[in-house]
């Protein structure tokens, strides 16, 4: 009689929880798998469990330390911090060791198939208009038979591949409750008897992660939706080798406004380019949190769903929430957070953050230059200003440098408003008032409003030229901050003809 599989032995209680973040060194972290990684350490977080970084570098050939580095300086960048590191390529004897469980239960057998005769089978099976499934002809051969195609291989620099005999595990489906999906149920028959090493000698990424999954001791596995056809291989994989399988949860991709996956090859998709504009790590792990509606809060101060901390991320962080949907990624809404994000920071925190996560030469000389020219004190002042009134790191340090650096003089429209500016200045601002008491923003208002009305000037132009004068642009934030903040001297050395 058949048997079917469901996942009445799985761990459904909160001890010990332990869930992994497990990249192929094959290309840059994208967009996406930031998300699979935030998702788990959220996940662990809440309930006080573990979090192991796993590379998954089975497949030698398209894998290299350089993309290993770069996914571990990412991680580490967005302040995702794991507790344990693992590297496939170092647990070959552990998939060994497993594999002889399964050869001793003969749940194994060798396949001779070369990649040509596998090739022409897919090819039938399409021209058919039917599913491939590998129809076992390998199984029964006899010892004759098998040496005489263990020899051609060889020939080939080859071994036999090992493959799972899903007859002698005697099951029609596979069922598992997932934590987004809800019920899944699979037709074991549609996945044929599936490799677990290849003719060349590497373990399958079916094979290997389940193993490290069960090794390692992970309860639960949080991933992206398209890792959904391999859970049921995995979860036969643990029926044969008598252990219980851990909890699944395959989380929705990414798509972007357009309606289309998200991909490495999409220029949005790569984290480096949140880093050149200027968007805030705890922003983005913000943003990509709350895309699929994975929080239940009732709480005014989350009407915005905006955070305070990662901690309170993970305390309101529900995986059950999560859509089964694909998360739509959008930029404006990223930069929405981003600009709340900034707003919340008080200026010294956000100083920290900006040396410690920009650290490009550039940004590293305005910081330095702005302390010498104006004080750390002072400095922050402009800082407070400036995260108030901009949406990125990088327009930030735009203004910084343009605005409170700038050492020259921008155009003015009207030669005769801009002397009168001088003038005024010169004679009112009081000197022996440390500033900003003396350089106020009612100072020069009130300066503004005499010129107005001595001149007959038009008190918007009056505006304007002063606006050209300090910054070279005809809008942006109140001109009498940037005035007051700048400081007398500086104003009237912009103004002077």
């Amino acid at each position: 009689m058949h048997n079917n599989i469901d996942n009445d032995n799985n761990i459904n209680n909160n001890d010990n929880i332990r869930v992994r973040f497990a990249p192929s060194p094959t290309g840059h972290l994208h967009i996406g798998g930031l998300r699979t990684a935030l998702f788990n350490y959220l996940f662990a977080k809440k309930n006080n469990g573990k979090l192991i970084l796993r590379i998954d570098d089975t497949d030698i050939i398209r894998s290299s330390k350089e993309y290993e580095d770069l996914i571990i300086s990412d991680i580490k960048w967005f302040d995702i911090k794991y507790d344990e590191f693992y590297k496939q390529s170092e647990r070959k004897n552990i998939y060994e060791r497993y594999l002889k469980i399964l050869e001793e239960k003969g749940y194994i057998y060798e396949c001779f198939c070369t990649e040509e005769e596998l090739l022409r089978s897919k090819e039938l099976s399409i021209n058919l208009k039917k599913p491939y499934i590998y129809n076992g002809r390998c199984l029964n051969l006899n010892s004759d038979e098998k040496e005489n195609l263990r020899k051609k291989l060889a020939d080939a620099g080859l071994v036999p591949s090992i493959r799972l005999n899903m007859l002698k595990l005697g099951c029609e489906q596979v069922e598992f409750e997932d934590m987004v999906h809800g019920k899944v149920v699979f037709n074991v028959k549609l996945l044929g008897d599936f490799v677990l090493k290849t003719s060349d000698n590497r373990f399958t990424y079916n094979f290997a992660s389940i193993v490290d999954d069960i090794d390692l001791g992970l309860t639960h596995i949080i991933r992206g939706e398209d890792h959904i056809s391999n859970t049921p291989r995995q979860i036969l994989l643990c029926k044969a080798l008598g252990v219980s399988h851990p909890v699944f949860a395959h989380i929705s991709l990414l798509y972007g406004k357009n309606g289309k996956l998200m991909s490495k090859r999409d220029f949005n998709a790569n984290l480096e380019y949140y880093k050149k504009e200027g968007y805030l790590p705890q922003a983005v792990l913000n943003y990509l949190a709350i895309t699929g509606n994975t929080f239940i809060v009732n709480d005014e101060r989350f009407s915005d769903e905006i955070f305070s901390s990662i901690n309170e991320m993970a305390h309101y962080f529900d995986i059950k929430r999560t859509k089964s949907s694909g998360a739509i990624f959008n930029e404006e809404k990223l930069k929405f957070v981003n600009e709340k994000w900034l707003q919340q920071l008080n200026a010294d925190d956000l100083i920290s953050i900006i040396k410690e996560k920009f650290k490009t030469r550039y940004i590293q000389n305005i910081f330095d230059c702005a302390e010498k020219e104006y004080g750390k004190e002072q400095l922050i002042y402009i800082i407070h200003f400036l995260k108030n009134e901009y949406k990125t790191v990088i327009e930030i340090i735009s203004e910084l440098d343009s605005v409170f650096l700038y050492n020259g003089q921008y155009k003015y429209f009207d030669k005769e408003i801009a002397e009168l500016l001088f003038k005024n200045i010169k004679e009112t601002a009081i000197d022996c008032e440390p500033e900003p008491l003396g350089f106020n923003e009612i100072l020069i208002k009130n300066i503004i409003q005499k010129i107005t009305k001595e001149n007959k000037k038009n008190t918007k132009d009056i505006y304007e030229n002063l606006r050209m004068v300090l910054t070279g642009k005809t809008n942006g934030p109140s001109i009498l901050k940037i005035a007051v903040l700048l400081g007398k001297e500086r104003v009237l050395s912009k103004l002077k003809i």
